[in-house]
């Protein structure tokens, strides 16, 4: 196993980051929705139990409509869809509860279960802990669900940035073993190369520079040969189309990942996978979970619309 080299500054930063808590801003709810608190449970992985924040739906009082507007909740059916939404942080932070908003919109306007693990992060952990455990935990949600609320064959994935790799390794990883993929994807801001770090940007200041680029490699893959693996890298898989579902791509327009969210589209599309792409204006890397509200309210909202008929149909 190939030992980091050692660097005071991205040390520090890294336990800075692992501790560091964020929430999107209070507004985004507008009403705020009357849904269960989050529960935390325990799932058991090859690398040990991790521990997975639960959002469900409102209580069920009657059959959930077979379809319903984008803007108007519904309640969960006796066996809810299932979300597995797996939040960002550079693979170094691990606060799932920092996607609380999303979970919750996708529980009251789904009528869905949202799962949302506590993935290890460097620099505790290392390439492919997080993408070995998130496997694991699909299949785990996919097997149990009768015993849990939901049902298992309504599976869809969902993540942010490090998230949205992750999404994407437990589809190559599925596919890999023959196994069935979830019915849809959505990715926010993905990452699917972190063999390069001079990605740029046309703003002068980006959420992800340079700095931030070196840093997350050299404290999530610190061996070097390791990042031009399919699962550390998914934009060098030649086979990535045959292995994922219909698959929404959010990007912004300032995001340094912008033209990398934009090329995985184009593989996608190229390989005969159904692909929806919005792109939002003037916005940057952390719009999900950032001012205009309205920007964030579109991507929560463009979500339900992508994902309600993979789930109804």
């Amino acid at each position: 196993m190939s030992r980091r080299t050692f660097n005071p500054l991205f040390w520090t930063l890294a336990q800075i980051g692992s501790r560091a808590r964020s929430s999107a801003p209070a507004t985004v709810e507008d009403p705020p929705l009357q849904l269960p608190e989050l529960q935390a449970v325990s799932l058991p992985t090859r690398h040990g139990d991790v521990r997975v924040l639960v959002q469900r739906p409102a209580p069920s009082q009657a059959s959930a409509p077979a379809r319903t507007t984008s803007s108007t909740p519904v309640a969960a059916p006796a066996a809810a869809p299932v979300v597995v939404h797996l939040h960002g942080g550079g693979f170094v932070n691990r606060d799932p509860a920092q996607d609380r908003h999303i979970a919750r919109h996708l529980a009251a306007h789904l009528g869905a279960v949202v799962l949302m693990p506590d993935y290890d992060t460097a620099p505790r952990a290392r390439y492919p802990v997080a993408e070995e455990e998130v496997l694991d935990i699909v299949r785990w949600v996919t097997a149990t669900g009768p015993s849990h609320g939901w049902d298992g064959g309504r599976l869809v994935l969902s993540g942010v940035s490090a998230g949205a790799k992750l999404a994407i390794n437990a589809c190559q990883q599925l596919h890999a073993a023959g196994e069935t993929p979830p019915l849809a994807l959505v990715l926010v801001v993905p990452v699917t190369d972190v063999v390069r770090t001079d990605r740029t940007s046309q703003i002068r200041r980006p959420a992800i520079n340079a700095r931030v680029q070196r840093f997350v490699a050299w404290a999530y893959f610190p061996d070097v040969r390791r990042r031009r693996e399919a699962l550390a890298s998914p934009r060098l898989d030649p086979a990535l189309a045959a292995a994922m579902p219909p698959t929404l791509v959010l990007t912004g327009e300032h995001d340094t990942l912008a033209t990398e969210g934009a090329e995985l589209v184009g593989v996608l599309r190229a390989g005969g996978v159904t692909v929806e792409h919005q792109q939002y204006p003037d916005a940057d890397h952390g719009f999900i979970a950032d001012e205009p509200v309205a920007t964030v309210r579109d991507a929560l909202r463009t979500m339900v619309s992508f994902l309600r008929p993979e789930l109804t149909s």
